[in-house]
C-alpha cells in the first residue's frame, strides 16, 4: 500500500529522523545516491567547509555567480525558519510542491534500499540527497554546497569531482566530534579536498592553514590561501564597509559589505578569491555587485532600527561579533543565548570585554 504524504506530514516526517536513525558510513550515502543516478557527479560543485562563516560564503557566492548571470542551487544548513530554506534556486527557497516531489523521489529509492538491507539514512543525508535532486532537476549552472558537520566523514563529501574546495575560518567547535585541538578539527574540514581540485581557504595563525596545505600538497591540488593583511577596511559606515583585496593572487578594490559585521569582509573577500579562481574572467563589477547584493539572515542582521542579531555559538565567533563592536561609540544592550554544550563561559569572557550598557542572560 502506498501511504501519500501532504508537505506538513513530510516535514514532521524528516523532523523524526534522529529518534530511528544516526549518522552513517559515507559508503551509505555514495550508496544511496548511486540509486539516485549519481546526480552529485552530474554537476558543477563548489565545496565549502570551515568553523565559521561558511554560510556567508556560500551565500556571496551564489550571489556573485547570479550576478554573472549564472543558474545557480544552494545547499546550506541550518535553516531559521522553514526547512525549505536548505534548498534555493537563483536566491529563491523551493516550493511546498518542489519539495514534497524530491521527498518522494527519494523515499522510493529509501523503501528499496532497506528492502535491500541498507539503513534508512540521517536526518542531513535525507535532505542532500533531497538538495542533489532538487538540483538535477532544476538544471543549475553551479552548485554551492556547505558542509553540515566537519568535512571528512559528512554526507556532502560523496562529491567526486568539485570545482573547487573552500575553507572558511576555524576554531573549536564540535570538540567531541572532530578533536580537540584546532590542527585537528582542521585535518577534518581538510578531508573534503580532492586531487588536483584547487583549494581556497583562509590563512590564520591558529595552526589550521599548515594542516590544510599539507592536505592540499598530498592530494597535488593547488592552495589560495587569504590572509587578514591582505584586507583593508577603507571606511565603516552605519551598515557598510568599504574594503579591499590586495593578495599575491587577485587585487579587487572599492568592494562593499552591505553589513554592520566587520567578518563579513573575510567571507564576502575568500568568496571573491574563490570566484576569480574558477572564473578569472568574471568581470569585476560582477563580483562588486555579488557582494553588495548578498543578504544572509541572522548575521548581524538588523531586524529592527539598531536592533541586531547573530547566531554566533563558538568561541571563534563571538570573538569576530567583539571585533565588530569594539570600536563602537554606540551604548549597547546585549541578550545572550547559548546551548549547555558550548564552550559558554569563554564566550561570556569575550563578550565581558565590550563595555554593555546592559546584559542579560
Amino acid at each position: 500500500m502506498v501511504v501519500i504524504l501532504n508537505y506538513r506530514e513530510i516535514v514532521d516526517y524528516i523532523e523524526e529522523i534522529p529518534k530511528f536513525t544516526s549518522k552513517n558510513p559515507l559508503d551509505h550515502t555514495k550508496a544511496l545516491l548511486k540509486r539516485l543516478g549519481d546526480p552529485q557527479n552530474q554537476m558543477q560543485v563548489i565545496h565549502v567547509a570551515g568553523t565559521n562563516g561558511k554560510g556567508s560564503v556560500c551565500a556571496y557566492l551564489d550571489s556573485m555567480l547570479r550576478a554573472g548571470g549564472y543558474k545557480v542551487g544552494l545547499f546550506t544548513s541550518p535553516h531559521l525558519v522553514k526547512i525549505n530554506e536548505r534548498f534555493k534556486i537563483n536566491g529563491e527557497m523551493i516550493s511546498d510542491e518542489r519539495f514534497v516531489k524530491a521527498f518522494e523521489e527519494v523515499q522510493k529509492i529509501i523503501k528499496k534500499a532497506q528492502e535491500d538491507g541498507l539503513d534508512h539514512p540521517s536526518y542531513f543525508e535525507t535532505l542532500f540527497l533531497m538538495g542533489m535532486v532538487v538540483f538535477k532537476e532544476a538544471d543549475v549552472d553551479y552548485v554551492v554546497l556547505e558542509t553540515g558537520l566537519g568535512g571528512r566523514l559528512d554526507a556532502t563529501n560523496t562529491v567526486d569531482h568539485p570545482l573547487a574546495c573552500i575553507i572558511t575560518s576555524i576554531s573549536l567547535d564540535h570538540v567531541e566530534y572532530l578533536g580537540d585541538t584546532i590542527e585537528k578539527i582542521a585535518a577534518e574540514k581538510a578531508g573534503i579536498i580532492k586531487n588536483g581540485i584547487p583549494v581556497v581557504a583562509v590563512d590564520e595563525e591558529n595552526g589550521a592553514f599548515p594542516v590544510i596545505e599539507r592536505t592540499a600538497k598530498e592530494k597535488k591540488s593547488p592552495v589560495y590561501g587569504l590572509k587578514s593583511q591582505d584586507l583593508t577596511i577603507l571606511k565603516k559606515y552605519e551598515n557598510k564597509i568599504d574594503f579591499s583585496i590586495n593578495s599575491r593572487y587577485y587585487k579587487i578594490s572599492n568592494l562593499k559589505v552591505k553589513s554592520y559585521a566587520s567578518y563579513q569582509v573575510q567571507n564576502a573577500a575568500l568568496a571573491a578569491l574563490a570566484a576569480h579562481v574558477l572564473l578569472p574572467d568574471l568581470a569585476e563589477n560582477v563580483i562588486r555587485n555579488g557582494i553588495l547584493e548578498m543578504f544572509w539572515a541572522g548575521r548581524m542582521e538588523e531586524i529592527a532600527e539598531n536592533v541586531y542579531v547573530d547566531g554566533a555559538h563558538n568561541p571563534g565567533a563571538v570573538r569576530q561579533i567583539y571585533n565588530s563592536l569594539a570600536d563602537s561609540d554606540k551604548e549597547w544592550l546585549l541578550l545572550f543565548a547559548v546551548c549547555s554544550d558550548k564552550d559558554y563561559t569563554e564566550m561570556i569572557r569575550i563578550l565581558g570585554k565590550i563595555p554593555w550598557k546592559r546584559i542579560y542572560i
